[in-house]
């Protein structure tokens, strides 16, 4: 592979004026690469850039011509067939025009060496559990994670020399990452991937992480990036003690050659007052005097400014290392036993071996429920939560909880973060959640903001503080794939913050390792079988 993707002091900026970032350069030399950065850096411009899709600001991307790009969000037409979304329909109409005996050059240049090309699509789509659709089926009729599937499968069919796939296993179960990273170890080409999946961090040759100050590459995988990222913070927070004693010697030094001066000049107008020496001659002695206590004071004054220089750089050096942190709250340790029951219950919208469960939540308890992409784990969650109603049976809850799903449709898109953390809370706990929001990375400007207005990522955020922090706290959390578009601190955050969480909690994720960082101690699996306990994360 000798053709890699170059980035010549790229910048880009927004019309207002503000810089996302600026004098990046760079080159993806490794076959895998993952792009790293907190939500809102723009990795996603920038994928843009390298795609040939969006014009930098200043500077130039080499090779951006052979680069097929798989966005986070789909653009899929109406009418558009599962062949032409895959980017093979004009292949096929050829293939179909040689067969009923055209001898046109075009039809024979337009195949090439493709004359597979409808096997080797459907070979795919059956490695992505597509087997039952045809490459005629209407991109509308499938579910959002079976159009999920096929554009991943455009990518691998594309023949570009280079992929760049924007957080391709969003909404991916745990069989389906498997079969994604499968397909990018296969590839010929070169492969970039901005995502915050560890199940992908941790198989990747190197890691490149955007911020605001530029690029950083990290070799290796995601432990790599983690050792290396925690030495960087080690030496950040070495050189910010370092300068912080330095300058205070250095301000120490200043101010106390100031005090000599000032004590010179104070004598020397005593001496003025008692001697009686030519008046031409004191004023002298003055003048020198007020001058060096001038230059004194000006010494002093422009090391205290270069000292505020070189703490603010050190400072803004660890602020790229640092963490988000969240805060975990107590709920009331007196609840009863069980926690919330589930009664025979007959599910809607299932599967016959999964419409039947029963079962019940206990304090301390700390489930996931897991299984393949459309098994109905966000049914039970949401029949649990009391918003799918059961066509048998009852739910029972005996304490209070909070429920946050993946459309997120505990906020009012048209009310700011603020608002409506700041309903029904005192002043103290306004203050504490506004706390919670900055750490979390949404700043004043943002919580103010109609919520509309924010990135996905930034919603998610405010949903999350909104469901834990609420006016009283829930002794259960049900989660529906909170994890999904989280950046790497934040993810890390809501880890921390569920560590900490001292009530029961249901779940619904695929990501292992968040899984076990949290402390689950049941799974919920959706099997052929039915609902089945397991202690450990299953094997799908």
């Amino acid at each position: 592979m000798s053709k890699f993707l170059q980035l010549n002091q790229l910048s880009y900026g927004l019309p207002n004026g503000n810089a996302v970032f600026s004098d990046l350069t760079y080159t993806f030399s490794q076959p895998i690469t993952a792009l790293i950065g907190r939500n809102g850096v723009g990795k996603s411009l920038l994928a843009q850039i390298m795609a040939g899709r969006l014009l930098p600001t200043e500077g130039s991307c080499i090779n951006s011509d052979l680069v097929y790009y798989l966005s986070q969000k789909a653009h899929e037409k109406s009418a558009e067939t599962i062949a032409e979304a895959l980017g093979i329909q004009y292949i096929l109409n050829s293939l179909q025009r040689i067969e009923n005996g055209s001898v046109d050059p075009d039809d024979f240049e337009t195949v090439g060496s493709r004359w597979c090309i409808q096997d080797e699509a459907l070979n795919l789509l059956a490695d992505l559990s597509l087997s039952h659709v045809s490459l005629a089926t209407a991109m509308q009729q499938l579910s959002g994670g079976e159009q999920m599937r096929i554009r991943i499968a455009a990518a691998f069919l594309s023949q570009a020399q280079i992929l760049i796939l924007d957080e391709p296993s969003n909404h991916l179960d745990y069989h389906y990452k498997q079969v994604l990273w499968s397909m990018i170890q296969s590839w010929q080409g070169q492969v970039v991937i901005i995502t915050h999946d560890r199940y992908l961090l941790n198989r990747v040759s190197a890691i490149v992480e955007l911020s605001a100050k530029g690029l950083t590459a990290y070799s290796g995988a995601y432990q790599d990036y983690i050792e290396q990222r925690d030495a960087e913070l080690a030496s950040a927070i070495q050189q910010l003690n370092a300068v912080k004693q330095t300058e205070k010697k250095r301000l120490a030094v200043a101010q106390q050659q100031l005090e000599r001066q000032a004590k010179r000049s104070s004598q020397a107008n005593k001496q003025r007052g008692e001697q009686n020496q030519a008046k031409i001659l004191l004023d002298r002695q003055k003048n020198r005097s007020e001058l060096s206590s001038g230059k004194a004071k000006q010494q002093r004054d422009q090391i205290a400014e270069q000292g505020k220089l070189a703490i603010q750089s050190a400072k803004d050096r660890l602020d790229q290392q640092e963490t988000v942190v969240l805060h975990g709250y107590d709920v009331d340790a007196f609840v009863p036993k069980v926690l919330a029951e589930l009664n025979q219950l007959t599910l809607p919208h299932l599967s016959e071996h999964l419409r039947e469960f029963h079962g019940q939540i206990e304090k301390g308890d700390r489930i996931a429920i897991v299984g393949k992409n459309g098994s109905g784990k966000s049914v039970l969650l949401k029949t649990l939560a009391g918003l799918v109603s059961p066509l048998q049976g009852e739910v029972k809850h005996h304490v209070n909880f909070a429920y946050l799903d993946q459309q997120l449709s505990s906020l009012d898109l048209s009310q700011s973060i603020l608002d409506q953390i700041s309903d029904g809370q005192t002043k103290e706990k306004i203050t504490d959640l506004r706390m919670q929001l900055a750490q979390l990375g949404l700043d004043n400007t943002v919580i103010n903001q109609p919520m509309n207005a924010l990135s996905g990522g930034e919603q998610l955020k405010a949903a999350l503080i909104l469901s834990l922090y609420q006016k009283e706290p829930a002794q259960l959390l049900l989660l529906d794939e909170p994890n999904n578009h989280l950046d790497l601190p934040s993810l890390q955050a809501l880890e921390q913050l569920l560590q900490s969480y001292r009530g029961a909690l249901v779940i619904v994720a695929h990501d292992q390792e968040f899984l076990a960082n949290i402390g689950i101690t049941k799974y919920l699996v959706a099997t052929e079988s039915g609902w089945q306990w397991q202690e450990k994360f299953p094997a799908m």
